[in-house]
């Protein structure tokens, strides 16, 4: 099939802007969306929701995707698939794991083609299991590697470094440990594998306070630091699932360890300007040998409006919040974000934004770039060429449940410079996957 690209031709002057204000980029750039492509097949009978994308490091072509398929109906009975695509995001195959009341998937691929996948069964008390593919996610192992109960929001990073522990998969998750006197308290759940997958260090469980918090999706610096985000929101850990104590601010920290997730720094204040959700961490390495910059992206409510964070100093320090959409329109809600950095140091950034149509009210996925790490950003640009009205018999109770289709979407940026996204979309009336590339070319300026 013959890919179409659409070329939107950004310019835009140098503006000074008051912290969390929407910014416009101070260079020129092209922003080229390419064709959609639907990675889950027109047969599916159930909506597919929450995904996640990663790329091979050394193959642009290698991408691998999962999601939950979730029943319309009852919204628990749930499992996990997979998606591969060796051929750059044109075409997919799919492998169902078949894990009871699967939830919060989550996929790393090394650059020999070791694939990882991790999902919870909420049916046997969130018990997380793996499994695990050798050959770049063509066939997984059928008997899965059991990690324990009582998880949440599992995430998983490769150490792409050169480091003392380069090549390791680190998974981190919402744990729970009990103190000397039995008292229950949540943690940081931090584990780590130096063989691809087959065996795993004993977990350690950081506690930074009394709250309840989620953790998010971590990152590694060049010289082998591992960077843990989290967001607490509520005083009642007895209390989970109410409302009661909730903090009228959330606040987001990094943890760090330079030790392969043995031990673990203070935390680190990064924010109290996002809201509850589920924010995500990227690594730009290609600011070496002046020292990585790390960013931090998530939505604030009551602004609607998706937020960056920059940090140059490992997570010590962190800039005030720059807003990365336009800010224009009237629009339901801007969630949730997700952010990745290609070689040449480009920050991508999406969200899916709802807006009212007449009487409906529909989606659509958006991107936007920084060509001046992060503190400027080029207008945003629709990728999903066809409005996503949720709310239809087919989706049921997973529109109510995944108004935006999901906590997270799926972004990540190719050996080859190429930002790659896959998003969940009820264009046909129900939630499937689909897939484009978003390429960024730098008109005047350049790298910073």
């Amino acid at each position: 099939m013959e890919r179409t690209i659409r070329d939107v031709v950004v310019a835009a002057l140098i503006v000074v802007l008051p912290a969390g204000s929407s910014a416009q980029s101070n260079s020129a750039g092209q922003i080229a969306v390419g064709e959609n492509v639907l990675v889950s097949t027109a047969a599916d009978d159930r909506p597919l929701v929450e995904p996640q994308l990663v790329v091979n490091p050394k193959d642009s072509k290698h991408l691998l995707a999962t999601a939950m398929t979730v029943d319309s109906s009852t919204i628990t009975n749930s499992n996990c698939a997979a998606f591969v695509s060796f051929d750059g995001g044109r075409t997919w195959a799919r492998h169902n794991f078949g894990l009871p009341e699967c939830a919060d998937p989550w996929l790393v691929l090394r650059h020999d083609g070791t694939a990882l996948f991790a999902g919870l069964s909420m049916a046997r008390g969130n018990e997380m299991q793996l499994a695990r593919s050798a050959n770049g996610g063509r066939t997984w192992a059928s008997v899965p590697l059991d990690i324990g109960r009582g998880h949440d929001h599992a995430t998983m990073i490769v150490d792409t470094t050169t480091g003392p522990h380069a090549g390791s998969i680190y998974l981190v998750s919402n744990g729970s440990r009990r103190d000397g006197s039995g008292r229950p308290s949540g943690s940081i759940f931090v584990t780590r594998s130096a063989d691809g997958g087959k065996t795993f260090t004993p977990p350690v469980h950081v506690v930074p306070s009394n709250l309840n918090f989620n953790v998010l999706t971590p990152g590694v610096l060049s010289n082998g630091t591992l960077v843990v985000p989290y967001t607490d929101f509520q005083s009642n850990i007895s209390d989970f699932k109410s409302r009661a104590g909730e903090l009228e601010r959330k606040r987001t920290w990094v943890v760090t360890s330079p030790d392969g997730g043995q031990t673990f720094s203070y935390p680190l204040f990064v924010s109290e300007a996002c809201g509850l959700g589920f924010g995500s961490l990227a690594v730009d390495m290609s600011t070496r040998p002046r020292g990585d910059r790390l960013y931090f992206v998530c939505n604030n409510r009551e602004l609607n409006g998706i937020l960056v964070h920059a940090s140059d100093s490992g997570g010590e320090k962190w800039s005030q919040p720059v807003r990365a959409d336009s800010a224009a329109g009237e629009v339901v809600f801007r969630r949730p974000p997700a952010l990745a950095v290609n070689g040449d140091g480009v920050l991508g950034v999406t969200w899916v934004e709802r807006r009212k149509e007449g009487v409906r009210q529909c989606q659509n996925l958006f991107f936007t770039a920084s060509l001046d790490g992060g503190k400027t950003f080029l207008p945003e640009v629709r990728v999903s060429s066809a409005g996503s009205c949720p709310a239809t018999a087919r989706n049921g109770r997973v529109a109510t449940r995944w108004p935006e289709g999901g906590d997270y979407s799926g972004l990540a940026a190719a050996p080859d410079g190429t930002f790659h996204v896959v998003w969940a979309d009820s264009r046909d009336g129900i939630y499937r996957l689909w897939t484009a590339p978003v390429t960024i070319k730098a008109t005047t300026g350049g790298k910073r």
